[in-house]
């Protein structure tokens, strides 16, 4: 059974697309439809940001940073991405969020 994130990012794929993954659901195994890859030529890459090496990183972040500053990455309830915030003493409980799969962007303040 394909998860819901797999299942869109196939429908919205265009033909030599890439889904890139950097998590996963707790290690349970994805069933790809071959021939539908096959002929979007789909490529799979996956991430793992401890071995990306410093270089990697300090690109991607300011990357990041960027997309963010120019507004390509919307987020909030009216986006549908909403922001779950906890204190830095609630960390577990946003730990807790995540694992439940909580939808939106789980962030901690340290200033808090």
């Amino acid at each position: 059974m394909l998860d819901r994130g797999v299942l869109l990012d196939l429908a919205v794929l265009r033909t030599r697309g890439t889904i890139s993954t950097y998590a996963n659901d707790g290690g349970k195994p994805v069933e790809l439809n071959v021939l539908q890859n096959m002929v979007l030529n789909t490529r799979l890459q996956f991430l793992v940001l401890y071995t990306a090496g410093p270089e990697a990183r300090t690109a991607a972040a300011q990357d990041v940073a960027a997309a963010v500053r120019d507004g390509a990455l919307p987020v909030g309830e009216e986006h549908g991405l909403p922001l779950i915030r906890f204190p830095l003493d609630r960390t577990a409980d946003a730990h807790r969020a995540v694992e439940s799969r909580a939808v939106g962007k789980v962030l901690v303040d340290v200033r808090s």
